[in-house]
């Protein structure tokens, strides 16, 4: 039973780090539950047998995301101290803006189908943001929670949205350019 459990967990997994790189990469209407399955190298009988729908499988992967990230941040914070801010930046406009799209941040790549989900999937996605912006705002200077709250969500939008912008210009000088002047304007928020 035990090698049971854990079979299933390891499953699920597998499939819920494939379902996030299909919905990276092709968006929620870019690809079905087949597509998902395959990507998982499973049938969409066992996707099924994991997730009870498209949308579930979306919501999870997101969330899974969110949490990558977040714990990402705990991680940069605890290793480099006062500078973790600085390494994140450069982070998320180097390798984050010009690695392949599946194996983009969750926040820049599926925020913009979470626009169109359900009110459920927004209310769970945005408590997620909430705990992202929350540990990044624990590494921010300010005199108060409010103000580091509120330093951490412009950090989350203008990095998000801007590496979004990057990404959606054929000329690889002006990607370059946007993520030079998005780190310029990152560096100020601190």
């Amino acid at each position: 039973m035990r090698y049971q459990a854990e079979h299933k967990l390891e499953a699920k997994a597998k499939l819920l780090e494939a379902a996030g790189r299909g919905f990276r990469r092709l968006g929620y209407g870019g690809i079905g539950v087949d597509g998902l399955a395959k990507e998982a190298g499973v049938t969409s009988g066992a996707f099924y047998g994991h997730f009870k729908s498209k949308d579930a499988a979306f919501e999870s992967a997101a969330l899974a995301g969110l949490e990558d990230l977040r714990a990402g941040i705990a991680a940069l914070q605890a290793e480099q101290g006062a500078r973790w801010a600085e390494t994140f930046i450069a982070f998320y406009l180097g390798e984050r803006l010009t690695c392949a799209l599946d194996a983009s941040c969750g926040l820049q790549s599926l925020t913009p189908d979470v626009t169109r989900a359900s009110a459920a999937i927004k209310a769970s996605y945005g408590a997620a943001l909430e705990r992202v912006a929350r540990q990044i705002a624990k590494g921010l200077q300010g005199k108060t929670d409010e103000a580091r709250l509120q330093k951490a969500w412009a950090l989350m939008a203008l990095l998000s949205g801007g590496v979004t912008m990057a990404r959606s210009v054929a000329s690889p000088e002006a990607r370059d350019a946007i993520a030079a002047h998005l780190k310029q304007a990152a560096r100020g928020l601190l």
